[in-house]
């Protein structure tokens, strides 16, 4: 998966309309992904932190580690979101029905 900014923004601008489609019950997605951009943004907004934001470097490198990881899971998500949107269904495969001769010439002995 690239982090390109167009790819970030793209994410960005599906993941508020998706959070508002599953609350509405338009679309279901694993509740776990929810749990932990909820569990992200109130790690990043909470005073509590693994490594506190005083040291210069390292404080804010562990938040955007957590932000990062939690992003490429809620990533897979906003795509699938975005292809349902456009009309796209990733869940259905296509497939075709092929049968055999034997099972041709059973049909017609029947």
């Amino acid at each position: 998966m690239k982090f390109s900014p167009s790819v970030i923004i793209s994410d960005i601008k599906t993941f508020f309309p998706m959070v508002f489609a599953i609350f509405r019950g338009k679309y279901k997605m694993p509740w776990g992904t929810l749990i932990w951009a909820i569990v992200c943004f109130i790690y990043l907004v909470s005073p509590v932190d693994a490594l506190p934001d005083v040291l210069p470097l390292l404080g804010i490198t562990d938040d955007a580690a957590f932000v990062l990881w939690i992003y490429t899971k809620l990533h897979q998500d906003l795509a699938r979101y975005r292809a349902l949107q456009n009309g796209e269904n990733p869940d259905i495969i296509e497939a075709e029905i092929v049968s055999t001769d034997e099972e041709k010439n059973k049909g017609i002995n029947k």
